[in-house]
């Protein structure tokens, strides 16, 4: 019976993804409603099987439907690609779904709708099982709001126990609670005590929501790395919430110099500036003069696991959320004068230690990604130090690595990226790197 596969395996499986539905410590917090009321702009009231939800605001994540055993309809050539097509013509046309699908997708459908007319917001994601086959639907909007064309890719479809077990990591990435709270968009300082009694925050971090692409020049392509502001605010629950401007203009986004030695030094101050104005707004919304973390000692905190420190916004390639603790940028200033020999390829070369064949003039978007070139004070050219970075984060080493933004098989250089030969010294990430077994850097620079 459903009731029996809630109890003994849907339960259990959300309990694995950090769902917490009955909190089982005295500082547990419980993120998921069973049996969520519902309530229809017409019709009679329902409850839906499970509402994940971030606490202290009100931000639906999950919508999960509970169904009582069957077997999945496999079609006829058992693909992923047709199962996950089938199930989007079955919600453009309802009438054309197999068996109880017809009613089941129906049901989904209201639940979805029914969340956002209470909230103002679809949530983050929504599925439907048995315990045994599972169907994940990644952006719910785009497969329930009205008049949608349901993209299959979007669609997430498990067709048994085994193959559950098989993908369990797609399914993590999709479905566990950090991961789906992470989905959240900035807000502007404004909205701050609409989306959380200023009371819950505990802490704030500086950070940049940066953006890589590459542009075409004369015969060569270049990256071009653009930066906006953003604070990171932490509740006492273990949410975070990112502050930043709603609607970004020419003077909040700055745009990496190509020109070094005249230009590097004023985009850092102009993004200091826009940092600090940022914060004093922050500050005025929670009205306490809460200060930024550093960066060590974020990774060293728990709370690590629901912001890492330099990730991929999800579904926007090359978009990244990264956190900067104290520091207003994850580069530092240079120095006024060089200690270390390993920004130059030559003196590099003389010690053969040389990262590279020959001397890098020009930026890289690839093998290596470089944005800094030979003799900068930002580039360094010491082939111990490119090995380090590049080190896979293992099950066996993962210990040594200490706190990583990286899961297993990802290099550990937190800011790899986009920029694979910058500078330790002269990066935020340094005191982090560090700290870990991994990284001794070489030269004898302060």
């Amino acid at each position: 019976m459903e009731a029996h596969v809630r109890t003994y395996v849907i339960d259990e499986m959300l309990a694995a993804l950090r769902w917490v539905i009955v909190p089982g410590a005295a500082d547990a917090i419980e993120n998921m409603i069973p049996e969520a009321q519902v309530d229809p702009e017409t019709g009679a009231r329902r409850f839906m099987d499970y509402l994940g939800y971030e606490r202290t605001v009100d931000k639906p994540l999950l919508v999960v439907e509970a169904k009582r055993p069957s077997e999945f309809p496999i079609p006829a050539n058992g693909s992923m690609e047709t199962a996950a097509a089938l199930m989007s013509n079955w919600l453009v046309d309802p009438d054309s779904g197999l068996g109880e699908w017809k009613k089941w997708l129906s049901s989904l459908r209201n639940y979805v709708q029914s969340v956002k007319l209470r909230t103002g917001r679809f949530p983050v994601r929504a599925a439907i099982t048995d315990g045994n086959w599972l169907v994940i639907f990644e952006k719910p909007e785009n497969a329930f709001a009205p008049g949608a064309k349901p993209n299959p890719d979007f669609i997430h479809v498990f067709t048994s126990e085994a193959e559950i077990i098989e993908r369990y990591n797609h399914v993590f990435e999709l479905l566990d609670q950090r991961e789906v709270s992470r989905e959240a968009r900035e807000i502007p300082p404004g909205a701050i005590r609409g989306a959380v009694d200023p009371n819950h925050i505990v802490s704030l971090l500086h950070g940049l929501r940066l953006r890589y692409t590459s542009s075409e020049t004369v015969g060569h392509l270049v990256p071009t790395i653009s930066v906006m502001a953003i604070i990171f605010l932490r509740s006492d629950t273990g949410s975070w919430f990112k502050v930043a401007h709603e609607v970004p203009d020419t003077e909040s986004i700055r745009i990496f110099p190509y020109r070094y030695e005249d230009a590097l030094a004023g985009h850092l101050d102009d993004v200091r500036r826009d940092a600090t104005r940022l914060l004093e707004r922050v500050q005025h919304w929670l009205q306490k003069p809460i200060g930024p973390s550093s960066l060590l000692s974020h990774y060293q905190d728990d709370a690590f696991e629901g912001m890492h420190g330099f990730e991929e916004i999800p579904g926007r390639d090359g978009d990244y959320w990264v956190v900067t603790g104290q520091e207003t940028h994850f580069l530092l200033s240079a120095p006024e004068e060089l200690a270390c020999p390993f920004h130059d390829f030559g003196r590099a070369r003389e010690a053969q230690c040389q990262a590279l064949e020959s001397p890098l003039v020009s930026s890289s978007i690839k093998a290596p990604r470089a944005y800094f070139t030979n003799g900068k004070a930002h580039h360094c050219c010491n082939e111990d130090v490119l090995g380090a970075k590049r080190i896979l984060i293992e099950p066996d080493n993962i210990a040594r690595c200490g706190a990583r933004s990286g899961r297993i098989k990802d290099k550990f250089c937190e800011v790899t990226q986009v920029e694979e030969l910058l500078c330790c010294r002269l990066c935020a990430f340094q005191d982090v790197c560090r700290s870990s077994d991994i990284l001794i850097l070489p030269c004898n620079a302060p």
